[in-house]
């Protein structure tokens, strides 16, 4: 009897030893060390966070191009939401649900979860409840974990090695940044990880804060300017229109009218923030329900940023099939970008925005600058009187936002110079020419060549 005892004795603070080895602090996933980026509108309690990007009137608000019952289970995503923290603890175990209504791509959300520590990737997950690892154990890390673009999650619970706790992740003082768009921008094609969608790759390069809040099957909608209204914003990027091309029957007109209210209303709320118009990209598919072809829209695009742009110094107009082609296309789609093609996106309008101080921002029939005057321009010769000797750039663009011609040239003399181009490169039509000195803002101005 006495053996016995103390063989429960025994068992008994076996158990208690095993029970200290194995514990863990749960976090109330309120916890005010928690951030959560990326998201605007999100319900927060200690055990259920439901991420919310969009406003709930949205859902029915017919303006907005994310209206409806069908389109709200890829409204209620979490592309490009982060969340982050900081803490030493070894190990940080990590849950999530399916979200109610919320859409799925595949049985489970591959590779959807992203862990970043110092902007590193660190590691991938597909299941809802996974483990991470600090890599410097002991060593306070912080943490950023990126959820799934078309694998509606919520946030339910968050546990630490015993003894270890969160610590102050601190603010991002990053330069906000929001992502208007279809389902190429929401990351149809990159299955189904955040982290592979260009806007999460050009937010990455360009050090920005992104909050994406494009739906896969939207249309293009004005009031989708009200989900961010109030908000601080200092860049938004709208790359849109394949939808409209494809499923609606609306006139060109329409939506021109519809993309002006659009741009004009996004500038009403955010006077300081720069606007990128992004024409839709390359496609291989020519077959819509629209009155018109999609490069038409592309046009509309381009008609509309440059009749704003005289009076707009922060609004740049960006020729989707300048940066991008049938390689980046993902396999057996004709429109979205694979995981390759996305990447290589991200660089190409990394590119574009970096030189957006040499796009047609400041189109005028007349001269805007005294130091760089156009004295005469015709298919083959443009001659111009400087102000100043040095180096000149000079582009030429078709209306359709296009470049089709770029030389840079030095000046050695004030006054009068020339520069010869091969007309037989350029049809008849309207263009627009600019010029930009190295000491000087640019001039510009359209032109007509019979």
């Amino acid at each position: 009897m006495k053996k016995m005892k103390n063989t429960l004795g025994f068992f008994i603070l076996f158990l208690l030893g095993m029970q200290t080895l194995f514990a863990t602090v749960v976090v109330p996933l309120d916890n005010p060390y928690i951030s959560y980026d990326g998201v605007y509108y999100p319900e927060i309690t200690t055990s259920k966070v439901i991420l919310n990007r969009h406003l709930p009137a949205m859902l029915n608000d017919w303006e907005s191009g994310i209206a409806g019952a069908w389109i709200n289970q890829w409204v209620i995503t979490q592309t490009g939401v982060r969340i982050r923290f900081k803490t030493a603890s070894p190990t940080i175990d990590l849950a999530f649900t399916q979200r109610a209504t919320g859409g799925t791509i595949g049985g489970t959300p591959t590779s959807g979860f992203s862990v970043f520590v110092a902007g590193v990737s660190i590691a991938t997950y597909s299941s809802l409840a996974f483990t991470v690892s600090n890599p410097n154990p002991g060593t306070a890390s912080t943490f950023e974990v990126s959820l799934p673009n078309l694998w509606s999650v919520d946030f339910t619970g968050m546990n630490l090695a015993d003894g270890y706790s969160l610590e102050d992740p601190g603010a991002l003082n990053k330069p906000v940044y929001v992502a208007i768009g279809n389902s190429i921008t929401h990351g149809t094609g990159q299955y189904v990880s955040s982290a592979k969608g260009y806007a999460f790759i050009l937010a990455n390069k360009m050090g920005w804060d992104l909050h994406n809040i494009a739906v896969a099957g939207a249309t293009l909608g004005w009031s989708i300017a009200k989900n961010i209204k109030g908000k601080h914003v200092d860049h938004i990027t709208i790359k849109i229109g394949f939808n409209d091309f494809k499923y609606s029957t609306a006139t060109l007109a329409s939506k021109k009218t519809e993309y002006g209210k659009l741009v004009d209303t996004l500038r009403a709320n955010h006077p300081n923030a720069k606007i990128y118009c992004i024409t839709p990209i390359f496609s291989n598919d020519y077959s819509g329900a629209a009155p018109y072809a999609l490069e038409d829209f592309r046009t509309m695009v381009t008609e509309v940023v440059t009749d704003r742009q005289v009076s707009d110094k922060n609004l740049c107009l960006i020729y989707g099939p300048d940066i991008s082609d049938a390689s980046m296309l993902a396999s057996g789609d004709p429109t979205h970008l694979s995981e390759y093609g996305a990447n290589l996106f991200a660089n190409n309008l990394y590119a574009k925005i970096n030189n957006c101080a040499l796009s047609v921002n400041a189109i005028e029939m007349e001269q805007v600058n005294a130091g760089i005057s156009i004295t005469t321009i015709n298919s083959g010769r443009l001659q111009m009187q400087v102000k100043y000797s040095g180096k000149y750039a000079v582009y030429l663009y078709s209306i359709a936002g296009k470049e089709v011609y770029h030389n840079e040239i030095s000046f050695d003399n004030i006054g009068v110079n020339t520069l010869l181009w091969d007309q037989s490169q350029l049809s008849g039509g309207m263009y627009i020419v600019k010029v930009r000195g190295e000491h000087l803002d640019s001039t510009a101005m359209k032109v007509v060549f019979e």
